[in-house]
């Protein structure tokens, strides 16, 4: 009789595997994570904690900046359960329908998040996001090379003899908005004039200084050819690890502020495994991971308990006395279009 049944076992078996093969791709995916992120922006310790901590495999695509990002997640389903958009890009994706709600006042941890990140303009009750991390664009000098005082935009756009020619500025749009703050400008301004004063800053900027895309910052400072560098305040830090002599600098005119959040994209193929780790973010112990990776600072209450002593004393993430950072309200979706646009007609020098 046993011959039989190991027969009838194996027939068993291939039907319950080709009923498997039936199923939508989901179902194979239940124990997986999909997430869209910035190049080298999300901590690989940070994965790896969530992955044994839940038994969910992290699949993880990075893209070069927040613009990049939106392209992906814009048309419909996007295949991502998580992503890290910019904050001026929420209003836009969730106007066109492009993210779930998850109702963040609801998941464990929310009370973590610092009293200002809670209940922003672009998300007011808290339905779509939670913060994630914020930094500043300002620009790093070689402190070996140029010696005074690096505290003023004019070292930028006016740049004296030991730095001309060796200044290279960010493949971005953020370049029109600092050129506006230089002005005296407001800078969300999308007036025609104000605009042409600021292109009237960088149009001889741009005519000797060197282009570096968004990705490539910290690769770019490395190069001693650079004496000036425009760049986030977490990719100076990490410049500076190889490279001492950089300085990060505060411009009493104003600098520019940015955030990002952490939203679950439409129809995810895994929404429970992405409100899991949206609540793991909120942990102070996790949020830190991704600040002693990349230098960004974190919103997350508690979060500098966990902080590596070198990250928690750096200047580019805590400004140092008298030095101001500004928290001004982003320049919404639109005023980003349209500096988008101007920026690409004038990167190139004529």
């Amino acid at each position: 009789m046993s011959p039989p049944r190991r027969g009838k076992a194996a027939g068993l078996v291939l039907l319950l595997l080709a009923m498997l093969t039936m199923l939508p791709g989901p179902a194979w995916a239940a124990s997986e994570l999909r997430v869209l992120a910035r190049t080298a922006t999300l901590s690989p310790d940070l994965v790896t904690r969530f992955e044994r901590e839940t038994g969910i495999a992290v699949h993880l695509t990075e893209v070069a900046d927040s613009d990049g990002m939106i392209r992906r997640l814009s048309g419909g389903a996007s295949g991502f359960d998580i992503a890290f958009p910019a904050d001026h890009h929420v209003a836009g994706l969730i106007d066109q329908g492009g993210l779930e709600r998850i109702w963040a006042d609801r998941l464990p941890g929310f009370w973590n998040i610092e009293d200002p990140w809670r209940s922003r303009s672009f998300d007011p009750r808290n339905e779509y996001t939670i913060p994630h991390q914020w930094g500043t664009i300002s620009f790093a000098v070689d402190s070996s090379i140029h010696k005074g005082d690096i505290d003023s935009l004019s070292l930028l756009f006016s740049p004296p003899a030991d730095l001309d020619h060796r200044v290279g500025v960010l493949d971005d749009s953020a370049m029109l908005r600092l050129a506006l703050i230089q002005a005296g400008e407001p800078r969300c301004s999308t007036d025609p004039a104000r605009l042409d004063r600021a292109v009237a800053l960088l149009r001889p900027l741009l005519a000797r200084a060197r282009l570096i895309p968004v990705d490539q910052v910290v690769a770019a400072l490395q190069d001693e050819t650079l004496a000036l560098a425009v760049t986030t305040s977490g990719d100076a830090m990490r410049a500076r690890e190889t490279r001492p002599t950089l300085a990060f600098a505060y411009p009493r005119e104003g600098n520019l502020v940015w955030t990002d959040v952490i939203a679950v994209p439409r129809h995810p193929p895994n929404r429970a495994n992405a409100l899991k780790f949206v609540a793991f973010m909120l942990r102070p112990e996790n949020a830190a991971l991704d600040t002693n990776y990349n230098g960004f600072a974190t919103m997350i209450r508690g979060a500098e308990a966990h902080l590596k002593p070198e990250v928690l004393a750096a200047p580019e993430l805590v400004a140092p006395w008298p030095a101001k950072v500004g928290f001004l309200v982003a320049c919404g979706p639109d005023i980003h279009r349209r500096h988008d646009e101007l920026w690409q007609r004038i990167r190139q020098p004529e």
